[in-house]
């Protein structure tokens, strides 16, 4: 069982974090898992560049206890 840190955008489910942001997920889970878990709709997800520790992510990546998710808007204004 690995923890990792999510700071997912406003319109996602928060119901699998615990009250300090963190997700409980299997040995080997990706990146993909966590936006299964949050249920970050998939024509969105275009819309945000993920990182995991501050690192462009794609959603094969394996995560790693302690590893820290971001979500971050392709777009924004001035």
């Amino acid at each position: 069982m690995i923890r990792v840190k999510v700071f997912p955008p406003a319109f996602c489910n928060f119901d699998k974090l615990d009250e300090r942001g963190w997700l409980d997920l299997p040995d080997g889970a990706k990146l993909s898992d966590v936006l299964r878990d949050i249920r970050m709709p998939k024509a969105l997800a275009k819309c945000f560049q993920v990182s995991v520790n501050s690192v462009r992510a794609k959603p094969d990546t394996v995560l790693e206890d302690g590893d820290v998710v971001g979500f971050f808007w392709l777009l924004t204004g001035g």
